[in-house]
């Protein structure tokens, strides 16, 4: 497939400098130079079964090429700036009381220690003494997620 592909490229610049399909001699050319590319991949297939090819999918090629004209280069892609990657096992939870950053304890979970936590469906709370954090599970369909619970004494 790749090789076809770049049957079809060589033979569309070839069209676009000259204005008309390739030659038995041009074809010779074109066929050299992908063979080459071919070569340099640390592809083997004899040179004779690839301008084979190539001249059975010239024809193919005129009629795409009518129907639909040489089709455009798509033009490079812009890079995005580089923003600086997030370390791994960083949270942007701060406690409103102390500003320090808070601990993961599980996931949707975090704890300061000034004694405020966060829960994702709750948001910041204050803990007590009899209050006991786990993870419990839930079957969803097929699958079983473990989520943060609050159990009290």
């Amino acid at each position: 497939m790749k090789i076809a592909d770049q049957m079809f490229r060589e033979t569309c610049s070839y069209y676009k400098e000259n204005g008309e399909m390739p030659t038995e001699e041009a074809a010779r050319e074109i066929t050299e130079r992908i063979y080459k590319k071919l070569e340099s991949q640390a592809v083997w297939v004899p040179f004779d079964e690839v301008y084979q090819a190539y001249l059975l999918k010239m024809p193919r090629y005129e009629i795409r090429i009518r129907e639909n004209g040489i089709p455009e280069e798509k033009p490079a892609k812009e890079k995005k700036p580089d923003l600086p990657k997030k370390k791994r096992g960083s949270n942007n939870k701060i406690c409103p009381e102390c500003g320090r950053k808070m601990k993961q304890q599980f996931i949707g979970l975090q704890h300061c220690k000034c004694g405020m936590s966060w829960k994702k469906d709750i948001g910041y709370f204050e803990r007590t003494g009899d209050m006991v954090f786990a993870l419990e599970r839930r079957k969803t369909g097929k699958k079983t997620k473990q989520c943060p619970v609050i159990r009290y004494r």
